[in-house]
């Protein structure tokens, strides 16, 4: 999203990767032997001195009375050159590592754990002598109350809460009255078991926006998306006019209209300040559009999503007026209207090519343009905004009636395009793909959904030399066209082949034994769903992939635990980067005892494990989820199903349920 957060990098002592090699689980383990190493002299000692209580309580006080004897300028620094996630583990380890971990975080100014949920007590250590931080994300499904004054810092400009499901109103009223100069507030609340409880933290939120006069950025996510008026936005009105980007999930469409009168008789409780605006409603209408484009006149980005409960009527629903009305918007260079089919199967039907052609008349600036549901809109209206917008980099549509014809004259649109995304589109084929090697800046290009590309399409997109990302989820390639990718010129990063059925271990292994350099990059590949991978597709990116970090393997019915015990031991034994995220829901085969692999050492640096429902409810299991996040307290197991790192979803920790 255009005006949103970008984080600075973390200040370098937290990016050195010269004890990168360390558990970031063992916190003060690693700090031993890393100091054992430089300090021999210490380790001869510290055997010396405490041999006579037994073997194993004679280890534990021998190495914390060893850690205490060394200088705490020598801890500073060692906490100082961790990974970030060991840095944390060492604060709620001996007094003398909290003591050094505290110290070594006292100067940030950048802070994200948003991939490794602390608890109360990590937070509180590492985060008590702070002063200076300016941005902090926090993922919060671990903790509650008991972190808020750790939070809550008066230095703060950006703060983002993520996966909240255990503060109480507490919590926004401290950030009200501390956090004076914050700028951008971000928050995502999943509903407790509590409702009345979740009501009431709702509304609390408007402390934040009483004490924070400066807020520019403000997102407010709750989950899961209940029903219209569900959240009570009218309670945080004022919203400050300082605003310039403002997201509201849900919200319904008579609050929206109410938060954008078009009467400029009535007070204007959002100022047309804002640039950048993204809601997620029940309903997307004329009217609200009308509302929106007549009292923001300065708007930048609009960002529109709705999931109707019923089939609208004819007088309540997005036409081609309301795409008139968008052409209002003269800066507008960002725009994503999509209709989802939760609730029911309903689309914008009563948009057609002729709406499309008159937003891209009236939005010939347009950069970016995302649009779903539209089921009456041809390839005329779609090509009409590739030739219009002359500027456009990002083309993004899900339908079912786009067809080649939409791409087949790129020409002129081609060298500026960066990323295209066709989902679902039934009618494509290879010609596409073969039309949109023209792109030659494209970088992301999204055929899920697409099952008519083959092979012949993936010869033309292996010689995208700016290509980091593809997704060809269902498509009817085949291992001739993986052979394709793997001696081509994309520099891949993410790759995925979900539910391509035809492709076999041999494709893997041509995909990452080619003449490319597709094992030296890709850091993402998700094969799930293919029938045929096994066993000898996992060693084969244990071998080659160099850098990966997220892998799906997820409805894979031939992998075993033999598979997963060889990719855990071959990474750790090759000493190359661990995984982070390993999806194995519904993958069958795996016994009782699997959780087991996951144990330490191996898999030393996973932050998620993807393991389905029905794995959960296994009985027997050993070790069970719960002693395997005791051993292992950064990593987060999720029996939901979710997509990779529970994408767009947000729930209790297991740990919570």
């Amino acid at each position: 999203m255009s005006g949103g957060i970008s984080w600075d990098p973390l200040p370098p002592v937290f990016t050195s990767t010269r004890f990168s090699n360390l558990s970031p689980l063992r916190g003060e383990e690693n700090v031993k032997e890393a100091s054992m190493e430089k300090k021999p002299r210490l380790v001869a000692g510290g055997g010396g001195g405490g041999g006579g209580d037994g073997e194993a309580s004679g280890s534990a006080v021998c190495g914390g009375l060893l850690v205490e004897r060394l200088p705490e300028a020598l801890l500073v620094e060692v906490v100082g050159r961790l990974e970030l996630e060991a840095a944390c583990s060492a604060a709620a380890s001996c007094r003398a590592l909290r003591s050094a971990a505290a110290a070594a975080f006292s100067a940030v100014m950048s802070l994200d754990l948003s991939m490794f949920p602390p608890t109360n007590a990590i937070l509180n250590r590492i985060l008590a002598g702070n002063g200076a931080l300016r941005s902090l994300v926090v993922n919060c499904s671990l903790i509650d109350d008991a972190a808020v004054a750790a939070i809550a810092k008066g230095s703060l400009r950006e703060l983002s809460l993520l996966k909240c499901s255990s503060f109480s109103p507490y919590l926004f009223v401290v950030i009200g009255e501390r956090c004076k100069n914050l700028r951008s507030f971000v928050l995502e609340m999943v509903a407790s078991n509590d409702d009345e409880h979740f009501g009431i933290c709702r509304k609390s939120v408007a402390h934040i926006f009483k004490g924070c006069g400066n807020l520019e950025n403000l997102s407010l996510k709750f989950f899961p998306l209940l029903g219209p008026g569900s959240v009570d936005f009218e309670s945080l009105v004022p919203i400050p006019s300082t605003i310039k980007v403002l997201l509201l999930q849900p919200v319904s469409n008579w609050q929206a209209k109410r938060l954008f009168p078009i009467s400029t008789s009535l007070k204007t409780p959002v100022s047309s300040t804002v640039e950048s605006l993204s809601l997620v409603l029940d309903i997307i209408t004329d009217e609200l559009v009308a509302c929106i484009t007549g009292s923001l006149h300065n708007l930048v980005e609009l960002c529109l999503e709705d999931n109707p409960m019923l089939e609208p009527d004819l007088h309540n629903d997005l036409t081609n007026i309301g795409l008139q009305a968008l052409g209002l918007c003269h800066k507008l260079t960002h725009l994503s209207l999509t209709r989802g089919k939760q609730n029911c199967s309903s689309t914008f039907r009563r948009v057609t090519d002729f709406g499309i052609l008159m937003l891209a008349e009236g939005c010939k600036q347009l950069k970016t343009v995302r649009l779903a549901g539209f089921s009456k809109v041809r390839d005329a209206g779609y090509a009409a905004l590739l030739q219009s917008c002359k500027d456009l980099k990002k083309f993004e549509v899900s339908t079912g009636c786009l067809s080649d014809l939409t791409c087949l004259d790129l020409d002129e649109a081609a060298p500026k395009i960066t990323e295209v995304r066709l989902l679902n589109c039934g009618l494509l084929t290879s010609e596409t793909a073969i039309s949109l090697s023209s792109c030659t800046n494209l970088e992301v290009l999204d055929l899920s959904g697409c099952r008519s590309i083959a092979d012949s399409g993936l010869v033309s997109i292996s010689q995208l030399s700016k290509l980091t990302l593809l997704d060809l989820s269902g498509a009817d390639v085949t291992d001739a066209g993986l052979s394709a990718l793997g001696n081509g010129r994309c520099p891949m990063s993410s790759l995925c082949l979900r539910g391509c059925k035809r492709i076999s271990n041999n494709g893997i292994a041509s995909l990452l034994c080619g003449s490319g350099t597709i094992n030296k990059t890709i850091i993402s590949l998700d094969i799930g769903n293919v029938p045929r991978i096994s066993g000898g597709a996992v060693t084969l990116i244990a071998k080659n992939c160099e850098q990966i970090s997220s892998l799906c393997l997820r409805n894979c019915l031939l992998i075993n635990d033999s598979s997963i015990e060889t990719l855990g031991s071959m990474r750790h034994n090759s000493g190359r980067n661990s995984l982070r995220m390993l999806d194995l829901s519904y993958c069958s085969r795996l016994s009782r005892s699997f959780l087991g692999l996951f144990e330490p050492p191996c898999f030393r640096g996973l932050r998620w494990l993807g393991v389905g429902k029905n794995m959960l409810e296994r009985r027997g299991c050993s070790p069970t989820v719960a002693e395997l996040l005791e051993r292992k307290p950064g990593l987060t197991v999720c029996g939901n199903a979710c997509e990779m790192g529970c994408r767009n979803q947000c729930h209790p920790d297991i740990r919570r349920q």
